[in-house]
């Protein structure tokens, strides 16, 4: 089976890429103008002919496309996010919730911009003089939000107003002072927080609105200290499949000297037999290392992009899930 990958940039396009796990096959088979900087790419949960990406540019967007079984995009609409900087956005069924960097909003139905105040700043003055929300989380339940704020270095949560049902903060956790959230993943009764400034994870328990940091760990494999200027990037969770019955984490490094690139780092989880742990630290060849992506049956394929430098590999989950090899890779200029 040929699989089809939608590679977001810092261009202008959104590039359509083709994988054949068959022959190894990578290449670029098509490209679409997506306004500047579609940074941001995800379908719906349910419909996969709709594609959404976000322009992480001042006047932030969330573009809207429709695929077709060729791959190609058509576009169908544009709409202004609400602020500057539209980092990610989650998709619900019958809405989109985008996070902007500045000012700090959301974006729901009728595509009026939602504002919260999310005050707070941290220790960094250079990323962390005001909020800057990186992410909206929907928890498991799909009646709260969870929103990494980077600048402030609090998780906020966020549950519907009973009358209106609109969205609305319900409080909020505090992360340790520097620490800059960036992603988070929900598992059971566990908060796995991607905490970009530091390069580690940590765990907290729910609810997450007041919660207490129970481990952190490093992306990196002990004693390794990581070099100035390296950032945590994503964090992924894989759900146990007959193929893949463990759940595992994969988090992302960017910006590692390291002459074989940044690194993928593979964790058990808290419910695990072995608890929280770093079991695999992979090493990508790519230079900053961005988004990461699950594909094929069972999540058997990880798909990753280096921004400065490697071009777009695809890695293949071995060991259970617990190692990764490459089987596919396009060179830079994507």
């Amino acid at each position: 089976m040929v699989h089809t990958i939608y590679v977001g940039s810092y261009t202008s396009q959104i590039t359509t890429l083709s994988f054949d796990p068959a022959t190894g096959s990578l290449q670029v088979i098509g490209t679409t103008e997506a306004g500047p900087n579609p940074s941001w790419v995800a379908t719906h949960p349910t419909d996969k002919s709709l594609l959404f990406a976000s322009n992480e540019v001042d006047e932030g967007k969330i573009v809207l496309f429709k695929r077709s079984e060729d791959g190609k995009l058509e576009l169908l609409q544009s709409v202004w996010s609400g602020g500057a900087g539209t980092a990610h956005f989650a998709v619900g069924e019958k809405e989109v919730v985008a996070a902007n960097l500045s000012p700090p909003a959301l974006l729901a139905p009728p595509n009026q911009p939602v504002k919260f105040d999310f005050p707070g700043t941290g220790p960094d003055a250079d990323r962390q003089e005001g909020s800057h929300p990186h992410q909206v989380a929907v928890h498991p339940s799909g009646k709260e939000l969870l929103i990494p704020d980077l600048g402030s270095d609090k998780v906020w949560t966020l549950g519907r107003n009973a009358e209106t049902q609109s969205w609305e903060v319900k409080g909020e956790l505090q992360t340790k002072a520097g620490h800059g959230p960036r992603h988070l993943i929900v598992k059971g009764e566990t908060v796995y927080v991607l905490n970009e400034l530091e390069n580690t994870m940590s765990t907290y328990p729910l609810p997450a609105a007041g919660a207490k940091e129970s481990a952190c760990l490093s992306l990196l494999t002990p004693p390794t200290q990581p070099a100035k200027g390296m950032l945590g990037a994503e964090v992924l969770l894989s759900e146990s499949t007959p193929a893949y019955p463990e759940p595992l984490i994969y988090a992302s490094n960017r910006n590692d000297p390291h002459a074989e690139g940044d690194s993928i780092a593979i964790f058990t989880t808290a419910d695990s037999a072995g608890g929280f742990s770093l079991v695999k630290e992979v090493r990508t060849g790519l230079n900053h290392l961005r988004a990461v992506t699950f594909g094929g049956e069972e999540d058997k394929y990880l798909v990753v992009g280096g921004l400065n430098g490697g071009g777009i590999k695809v890695f293949e989950r071995t060991d259970g899930g617990r190692n990764l090899k490459e089987v596919a890779h396009l060179g830079a200029g994507v």
